[in-house]
């Protein structure tokens, strides 16, 4: 709309030059974002679109349709694979095996079980999710052990479907506070209102010189065309553009370019830890198997294992599947598997199997040649992160009996299993390996009773079947660091980027990682914080909350042996300084405290380093909890539960090639956090390039007003030829090279500012306006005093195309220097940006614009005088005097802008303002509390009344 009011009134001052050229930059500005927006649709698009031929069973008959027709209660009947579901379906009978990286990022794929082998009242979608066939993911096998075969139930279609959540989420994202464009809007404001000062001007002096109405109309209106820049969008969107082209080339792809300047503001960043700290992949270190509750001795090889029940535990609790005669499933399971040395059957219709119904598998080991005897697994219950655990009910061959094996997390198993087959040591061996930093799993079983038949195991509740296990032992995993991880978190530490992890895995395990790979230093304190409901007299509910002193063995001073023995380890810990103290905490603790205590909350995540066993959504609240302290958070995982905190927070990097990475602003195929500080670097020049072109362009513009406004005290305006000079060859080019400017290797310390209204930006652009106002005045002056001075005479008849008068070629000369200064002083350089003369291009053409300044000031040939409506003065002297003073301004500039704004003021006077005014922000203002209160405590138990407290 502003774009258009300055075009029609230049177009009506005839100045048709630059309104054609405002009107192609807006034309290539707006065509690139409907380009790049259509290009996004219609990858969403055919994203979305899954059309094809669905067999449904109608009127008691099978019917191909296509699945644009399916409604909800169609039974769908599943047989072709792989293929791509069309709709929310629920699996009624038989077994899939399903990719669901589209939706998740975890592109392991998963085994789903029909809904008839749960045995809840009323159908769930959170707690039946493992019978739920959703939209959009990939069926990889479809099995059926009876003659029914593969059946679902759809439930959901069109945009209410999982891939429909998911794309309504891309379509219509939670807002996110643009703090660049609210601060340009509010400049845009506080330039109207300044502006009220020349166009009052240029009204009295309108009125003085006795104008005609309409043509004091067109100059009062020319004046309002300098408050805003009118390339300034098309300016932002070719920084914005330019960073993308950057990061495309160093394998970051950007969904939305707006996002970019939020990578360069970054106080906090949270990363998840297995496939984005340590490497995807686990390798099984060792198996501490148990008898006669004691441990035994440490097995590198499940061959020397005695326990025939810890072997098969390992060769059937999982989900694995044959998939083109290759294993697919969990990576832990299949290594896992692989190191039992059994083998896996499918058996279909067709096989002959010696058992009473054909299982969906048969585990089985040949020892030279000789077949043992094999394993049915006749029933599965698949991993579920919010159950933290998996179970099967399996069944040797030529007997009756079924056994229930079942894995996870080891304070869940050991809660499970009966005490007397649970050792006494199991804390203190569980707590030896976590802090040495390998992953545990443990693993239990169970025998039903002998008159169990198949059927009334497959009715039988989950929970009915994983009570009163048998302790078999511990499965020691080690999940090593990724080598890009140590240096990458060294450059954020360096730069004072705060570091935490957000995991799903064990706390003790956590913080070793978190100290291997020195997100926390050795020296520093951790307190582990956990919190718990409790009854009062009163029945009413409080929160207890005990800090305790983490003990972090170090690999050095303890050794693991393989007799079985863990030698003793020293637990000291030395004495650290008490801003280094940090909290770790499990999901559990941060739930209870954000819905009980958001005062302590606040504490917590301000404090807090290490975040374990933390659900997805978990992960949603804690980015959350950081933006309401005050922080630019980001946000770095695989994908795998990690969606919603990445759509949530300012910068969220997913690095997973998965479809899932829709959600997040920023993706890398790296596999590595190595691209954090890469993004943070272009992050940083983006912004420092963006405000930079915006002080120049506000200089520009009243800069030029300001020519105006002295040259309209007698009537005077520039010709056409001077309006192309200023605005074309002179303005047009700088502003678009800033963002071609690469960025600095390093990341320093200091955060670039974030606000364009901060006082380090408008002090220097007032600076730079006083500055010119006085040359401006000093060249008028100095040009009337002139003994050939001869007076400007207004023509209301000539209005718009006034004489050459000796003022004017003064003014505007002097004028054209000003913007050569300004492209000089506002080309920043490091700590953010490379030095403004690595970008060749910019240096060329700051180059050739300092010639031609020179050139047209000082000899300019006859066709130019007459284009620029210039008269020259009679003695040369003048204009080499002339300019001497503004080369003079020029390197007065330069100095004052580096040396005293922004090494004096910047570096010095602000910090030391800043200092005295105390902390702003929520979470400086909370950091400031806990120091002086000494929190977290080392060793201390509290309790709160949850009720007042409570969130609704």
């Amino acid at each position: 709309m502003y774009q258009s009011f300055i075009v029609i009134i230049w177009f009506l001052q005839l100045y048709y030059q630059f309104g054609i050229c405002i009107i192609i930059l807006s034309v290539i500005s707006v065509a690139a974002t409907v380009w790049e927006t259509r290009k996004q649709t219609k990858s969403l698009r055919n994203a979305v679109r899954s059309e094809s031929i669905a067999t449904v069973l109608r009127n008691g008959r099978e019917e191909n349709i296509s699945s644009k027709e399916l409604v909800p209660g169609d039974v769908l009947i599943l047989s072709q694979i792989p293929f791509t579901m069309f709709c929310d379906a629920v699996l009624v009978s038989g077994n899939c095996v399903v990719n669901e990286s589209m939706l998740t990022g975890e592109s392991t794929p998963i085994t789903k079980i029909p809904i008839s082998e749960f045995s809840s009242a009323s159908f769930d979608v959170q707690s039946n999710k493992r019978s739920i066939l959703s939209c959009g993911t990939e069926i990889l096998l479809c099995r059926s052990t009876d003659m029914e075969g593969v059946r679902a139930i759809v439930y959901r279609t069109g945009f209410s479907t999982a891939k429909g959540e998911l794309v309504r989420s891309i379509l219509f994202p939670k807002p996110v506070a643009l703090k660049l464009y609210s601060d340009l809007l509010k400049c845009m404001i506080v330039f109207f209102i300044l502006g009220s000062v020349p166009v009052i001007y240029t009204s009295l002096v309108s009125v003085e010189i006795d104008a005609y109405p309409w043509d004091a109309l067109l100059y009062v209106l020319n004046v309002v065309t300098f408050f805003v820049p009118p390339s300034l969008p098309a300016v932002l969107t070719s920084i914005n553009e330019q960073a993308q082209r950057r990061l495309r080339k160093q394998d970051i792809y950007c969904l939305n370019s707006r996002y970019i300047n939020f990578a360069g503001g970054l106080d906090v960043v949270c990363f998840d830890k297995t496939g984005t700290l340590t490497e995807d992949s686990l390798d099984i270190s060792v198996v501490v198997p148990v008898k006669d509750k004691m441990f035994e001795t440490v097995v590198l090889n499940p061959d020397q294992l005695s326990s025939e029940l810890m072997i098969k535990a390992m060769a059937t609790c999982h989900s694995l599947a044959r998939i083109d005669d290759e294993l697919q499933g969990y990576d832990l399971d299949i290594k896992m598997f692989k190191l039992t040395g059994w083998q896996l059957q499918e058996p279909t219709a067709e096989d002959n199997v010696p058992f009473e119904y054909i299982p969906p598998r048969i585990v089985f080991k040949n020892i030279s040649g000789n077949k043992q005897p094999s394993v049915a697994v006749v029933r599965l219950f698949p991993f579920e992160s919010s159950l933290k655990r998996m179970s099967v009910v399996a069944q040797t061959e030529g007997t009756s009996r079924f056994e229930v094996f079942l894995k996870g997390a080891p304070e869940l198993v050991v809660s499970l299993s009966r005490k007397e087959t649970v050792p006494d040591d199991v804390t203190d061996v569980l707590e030896y390996y976590s802090s040495q930093g390998f992953r545990i799993i443990a693993v239990a079983s169970k025998c039903l009773p002998d008159d169990t038949s198949w059927k009334e195991v497959q009715q039988m509740a989950r929970n009915q079947l994983e009570t009163d296990l048998q302790f078999l032992g511990l499965v020691v995993l080690e999940n090593k660091l990724k080598p890009e991880t140590i240096p990458a978190l060294n450059i954020l530490k360096d730069a004072n980027i705060r570091s935490v992890m957000v995991t799903g895995d064990n706390l003790l395990t956590a913080i070793t990682v978190a100290k291997k790979c020195g997100m926390v230093e050795d020296c520093d304190l951790v307190i582990i914080m956990k919190a718990a409901l409790s009854s009062k007299s009163d029945s009413k509910s409080c929160l207890e909350v005990s800090y305790k002193q983490a003990k972090c063995p170090s690999l050095r001073n303890g050794s693991l042996q393989i007799n079985g023995n863990i030698h003793a380890t020293d637990f000291s810990i030395p004495v650290v300084f008490e801003e280094h103290r940090h909290v770790a905490m499990e999901g559990e603790t941060f739930n209870l405290i954000r819905m009980y205590n958001p005062e302590l909350l606040d504490k917590m995540v301000l404090k807090g380093a290490i975040f374990a066993r933390m659900l997805p959504e978990h992960k949603l609240y804690l980015i959350e909890c950081f933006q309401n302290l005050g922080y630019q958070v980001g946000m770095c995982g695989d994908g795998a539960n990690d969606c919603g905190a990445l759509k949530t927070a300012h910068t969220g990097v997913s690095l997973s090639l998965a479809e899932a990475s829709v959600a997040a602003p920023f993706t890398s195929p790296q596999q590595n956090i190595q691209c954090i500080p890469t993004l943070i670097r272009e992050g940083r020049v983006t912004l420092v390039s963006t405000f930079d072109s915006f002080r120049y362009m506000v200089c520009y513009s009243f800069t030029f007003l300001l020519a105006i406004l002295f040259l309209f005290w007698d009537g005077q305006r520039p010709s056409d030829g001077a309006y192309v000079t200023i605005d074309i060859i002179l303005n047009l080019a700088p502003p678009f090279l800033f963002g071609a400017t690469r960025a600095y290797q390093g990341l320093s310390k200091k955060q670039p500012t974030r606000s364009i209204l901060s006082f380090i930006p408008c002090f220097s652009v007032a600076s730079f306006m006083l500055i010119q106002i006085a040359v401006h005045a000093f060249a008028y002056t100095y040009c009337i005093q002139q003994p050939w001075y001869e007076p400007f005479t207004f023509d209301p008849d000539n209005a718009f195309s006034p004489n050459a008068s000796h003022t004017g070629t003064t003014v505007l000369t002097t004028n054209m220097m000003a913007y050569v200064t300004g492209a000089t002083i506002f080309a920043s350089g490091p700590p953010y940006r490379a030095p403004f003369f690595s970008n060749r291009l910019y240096v060329a053409v700051l180059v050739a614009e300092f010639v031609l300044v020179g050139y047209l000031t000082l000899a300019p040939p006859d066709f130019m005088i007459h284009f620029l409506n210039f008269k020259r003065a009679p003695v040369a002297s003048f204009h080499i005097k002339l300019y001497a003073i503004t080369l003079g301004v020029l390197v007065f500039s330069f100095i004052y802008e580096k040396y005293f704004i922004q090494r004096f003021l910047s570096k010095c006077v602000v910090p030391a303002i800043q200092r005295c005014r105390g902390p702003i922000l929520k979470y400086e203002k909370l950091l400031h509390v806990l120091k002086q209160e000494n929190w977290p405590p080392s060793n201390q138990c509290s309790t709160t009344d949850s009720n007042a407290s409570k969130d609704s």
